[in-house]
């Protein structure tokens, strides 16, 4: 009789126990709970952290990474857009200079002593390869739009239908800039006494003019 009182205890305090074990999970478990899900979501933050990193690197821009959290239980979303960077006065000033300057070459372009390859061709009694040619060798100044194409100034013909002497020494000493001989022809100069680049090679002052020119190829203005 002893015996089995002592067996009926042993078997409560064993299920008092596994009352107590459960009761514990129990508590317990909404926590596990809640610390899987906190690691879920930091790793989804650091992976978007790490996609916009990689890719800042990739475009050389700026990026920005956000989290879109809907509700607790949820992974959080990313998006990542690359960011526009922004203009400041000087960026803008220097936009509208180039328009400006875009602007002012097709204004040059449209006038009518510019022609066309096969219109200045026909001047010079040659085909519109040997003017293209001529052009690549820097014998002929050919000046070159966004939308007109190349155009080449009449006036580098003279009277006697020949071709302006000197132009290419001139693209030489101007680094080979065509815009850049084309504004020295025909601003006047104050190293060329007043007058212009033109004005000299018309004259057969060749080496004068090529000496002023190689001066602002220089940037030297004294």
């Amino acid at each position: 009789m002893a015996m089995t009182e002592k067996k009926g205890g042993s078997r409560k305090r064993n299920e008092r126990r596994r009352n107590l074990i459960t009761g514990y999970a129990g508590k317990w478990e909404p926590l596990f709970e809640k610390k899987a899900v906190a690691r879920a979501t930091a790793a989804r933050v650091l992976s978007g952290v790490s996609e916009g990193v990689k890719r800042a690197k990739n475009t050389g821009g700026t990026v920005r990474v956000t989290y879109v959290i809907r509700s607790a239980d949820e992974e959080p979303e990313i998006e990542i857009e690359e960011i526009a960077p922004q203009k400041d006065a000087l960026d803008i000033a220097l936009a509208a200079a180039k328009q400006r300057g875009a602007e002012r070459v097709a204004e040059i372009l449209k006038g009518p002593e510019m022609l066309s390859a096969d219109e200045f061709a026909d001047e010079i009694g040659a085909t519109r390869e040997t003017v293209n040619r001529k052009r690549k060798r820097h014998e002929i100044l050919g000046l070159e739009g966004a939308k007109r194409g190349v155009r080449f100034p009449k006036w580098q013909i003279g009277d006697d239908g020949q071709l302006l002497g000197g132009l290419a020494q001139l693209f030489e000493a101007l680094n080979g800039h065509p815009w850049a001989v084309y504004r020295f022809l025909l601003q006047e100069s104050d190293s060329l006494g007043g007058r212009t680049g033109l004005e000299m090679l018309r004259k057969g002052m060749i080496e004068h003019a090529v000496g002023a020119a190689r001066s602002i190829g220089r940037g030297d203005f004294s």
